[in-house]
């Protein structure tokens, strides 16, 4: 009977990883990706802080919204995503940017941490 479970929820926490990845790929596709697009073209220079801000609070609210699954293995799943795409922002941000020149870390808040 303790197998049977173990194997329930094994097969619930990938079901669960594999629909919250999925998720976070579709949402960072629609919220995320134009922003980093416009980042990297002619007019990345008009890209403010506040818009990567809002895309981040826009992926947030739509992972709340349709995370389906084990809730501790959503909660996982979108803390592991949050470096990612800190890590994308830095490649597509050179130092000395407008970007990077006008964020200050101690007048601005900083990237906040998303849980659920």
């Amino acid at each position: 009977m303790e197998n049977g479970l173990n194997s329930w929820q094994e097969e619930n926490t990938r079901l669960t990883k594999e629909s919250c990845h999925q998720l976070l790929i579709a949402l960072k596709q629609q919220h995320l990706d134009p922003v980093l697009t416009q980042l990297r073209g002619k007019d990345g220079a008009q890209v403010s802080f506040a818009q990567i801000m809002a895309c981040y609070t826009a992926i947030e609210q739509g992972f709340k919204a349709e995370a389906k699954g084990a809730e501790d293995v959503c909660a996982q799943v979108f803390f592991e995503f949050h470096p990612v795409s800190n890590k994308q922002i830095d490649t597509v941000t050179p130092a000395g940017s407008p970007l990077t020149q006008s964020y200050n870390p101690y007048s601005s808040p900083k990237m906040p941490f998303i849980g659920l």
